[in-house]
């Protein structure tokens, strides 16, 4: 396929990192999942992220941290009634109503 110059493209991310085919329950949030080499989040090759490795640091201390503070944090509604934000761009929880 050729894009003529000039016209805008459009990634479309909410797609991302949910193939099924690549991703064992692509659509499930797994905090101990292991990264696959396929994974999007922080790029790859010369555009892969610089600050990478912080942002895993900083999001393995707080959540240490939260499930050290609240060990028995749960969700407090089932998980299909949790509503998803509409949008062309990033793909996010409306809310996330936990018992702490």
């Amino acid at each position: 396929m050729t894009i003529p110059a000039g016209d805008a493209v459009i990634v479309g991310l909410l797609s991302a990192n949910r193939d099924d085919e690549q991703f064992a329950d692509a659509a499930e949030l797994r905090l101990d999942r292991v990264q696959s080499p396929g994974h999007l989040a922080f790029g790859h090759g010369i555009h892969y992220c610089l600050g990478a490795p912080l942002a895993r640091l900083e999001a393995q201390i707080a959540f240490t941290a939260l499930f050290d503070r609240y060990p028995g944090l749960r969700l407090a509604v089932p998980a299909g009634e949790l509503t998803w934000r509409a949008g062309l761009l990033l793909r996010g929880l409306e809310g996330l109503p936990v018992f702490l």
